[in-house]
């Protein structure tokens, strides 16, 4: 029984993954948030993970405006 209730949780993680709102945003908006929190650039681990094609320009296009906005500790 404990074999079955893991087998669901997994399952329903998974499905639950490809509806967050990283798979079906628009790649420019998570593009610019993922800049402005400094993290990598990923469009293929969004695209591994989310199992649809990523507008990679868009996404790139949006990470370079999040970048520009992040701010710069001082010199």
């Amino acid at each position: 029984m404990k074999r079955l209730a893991l087998l669901a949780v997994v399952t329903l993680s998974a499905c639950a993954g490809a509806q967050s709102s990283d798979c079906t945003g628009d790649w420019f908006d998570i593009g610019k948030r993922d800049g402005r929190m400094g993290a990598f650039s990923q469009p293929d681990r969004y695209a591994k993970r989310c199992g649809i094609p990523v507008d990679v320009p868009r996404y790139e296009e949006g990470y370079r405006a999040g970048s520009a906005e992040r701010p710069r500790p001082p010199v």
